[in-house]
């Protein structure tokens, strides 16, 4: 059963992430104590796909080590990234001349596990103007992918979105396809602008545009930093409209993502907000296979990681709430709609009618499938909760228990 908010260990829970955080580290708290909580609830209260024996050394952890670590990184985000880092700097100052030589490996690591290695997959999205490279997001069993977003511009510079870990295979892929003219982070998300730092080291010429609200977790970004709808638009804005949600105190903690409008290929990038479930893995996730040990993913365990990733409660009917999460065009990521948009709905409802006014053809996310198919109506059916209509997902109210959970660790309105 979910705790509920009166009892004393919520409270106290509440009290220590705050603490930690500062008190407006919002979007911190949703990375550290929300997927730590997610992952501890998914383990703790349904039993687990068959999995292989043995777990990537760095990149995961027995079951009782996991619930302790898990509880660890639930106290805040400011703590697991320490932590996390703290891994990084041990893994990257041994047997250097080994990981070296392996182009999975980013010199400095990276605070997103898994640490340190990282497979990377270039994926030709939109032919000859947009590609997607992907790495594995990964917490115990629970795992997807993670994309960076590539732009051939008409100069035919490169306009590189969301940075993933810099690894000599990431690099040299990149590199393949021209020169990188600008670095764009386009959500206060930790897990999109963490590698951003290091990426940028390599691209000492590059400018860098990145989203309001970086100061409440900046991870020390890159000086040259330009915060997008602040100043001169860029360069690049012919080419890639941009239309901003940004919240932060009094209406809500700090929270923001950047949509993008490729006007050539009617092309509508987004980060977290919309997606769209695969029917089966992405094929990233093999390089980290279900629990750590590289192989493929059974339909079985890409139904338990798909849930899980989504934030919604198990309940041993996996495959019709599987089905049900991605039969429909697109879905609002269901952490945003629960945890994030109740607290502002005014504002996110004016932000997505606005995005919609693109007449975009087509979707790729940050997460999960891309490209995927999509008007601004089906765009506009995700979010029906924000109108007052039925959304294009609807949960049953035993599935939100994890997402409860959430709420009682970072506050908001009750559903």
């Amino acid at each position: 059963p979910r705790p509920v908010a009166s009892s004393p260990g919520v409270a106290a829970r509440r009290q220590g992430t705050a603490a930690l955080l500062g008190g407006r580290h919002y979007p911190v708290a949703v990375l550290g104590a929300a997927v730590a909580a997610a992952c501890a609830l998914q383990l703790r209260l349904r039993p687990r796909p068959v999995a292989s024996s043995r777990l990537a050394l760095a990149s995961s952890a027995s079951d009782a080590d996991a619930g302790d670590m898990l509880r660890g990184l639930a106290e805040g985000g400011r703590r697991a990234a320490l932590v996390a880092a703290g891994s990084a700097f041990v893994a990257t100052v041994g047997d250097a001349s080994l990981r070296s030589s392996d182009e999975r490996y980013a010199f400095w690591g990276t605070i997103i596990p898994p640490l340190p290695y990282k497979t990377t997959l270039r994926t030709e999205l939109v032919p000859g103007r947009i590609w997607g490279f992907e790495q594995c997001l990964a917490l115990v069993s629970v795992s997807t992918n993670i994309r960076m977003t590539v732009v051939k511009l008409r100069d035919g510079t490169l306009w590189v979105c969301a940075p993933i870990a810099p690894t000599n295979e990431c690099l040299r892929k990149l590199d393949e396809l021209g020169e990188v003219a600008h670095l764009v982070v386009p959500s206060s998300a930790l897990e999109h602008k963490a590698s951003l730092t290091e990426f940028a080291r390599f691209y000492p010429k590059a400018e860098i545009w990145v989203s309001p609200g970086q100061n409440s977790f900046s991870l020390g970004l890159p000086s040259r930093s330009k915060v997008l709808g602040q100043g001169s638009p860029p360069p690049w804005a012919s080419e890639l409209e941009f239309k901003i949600f940004f919240v932060e105190p009094p209406i809500t903690d700090n929270f923001a993502e950047v949509a993008f409008f490729h006007t050539e290929t009617q092309t509508l990038l987004v980060t977290d907000c919309a997606l769209k479930l695969p029917t089966e893995a992405p094929p990233v996730l093999e390089s980290y296979g279900y629990d750590g040990t590289p192989g493929p993913i059974s339909p079985e365990q890409w139904r338990y990681k798909a849930i899980a990733f989504n934030f919604v409660t198990g309940r041993d009917r996996d495959v019709s709430d599987f089905e049900a999460l991605s039969r429909p065009p697109a879905i609002v990521n269901p952490l945003l709609r629960f945890i994030v948009y109740r607290r502002c709905p005014a504002q996110a409802a004016a932000w997505v009618q606005d995005v919609a006014k693109w007449p975009f053809k087509r979707i790729i996310p940050a997460h999960l499938k891309a490209p995927f198919d999509c008007t601004p109506a089906q765009f506009l059916d995700a979010f029906g909760f924000l109108f007052g209509k039925t959304s294009s997902w609807e949960p049953e109210d035993e599935q939100l228990s994890t997402l409860r959970f959430l709420r009682d660790q970072v506050g908001g309105p009750t559903f």
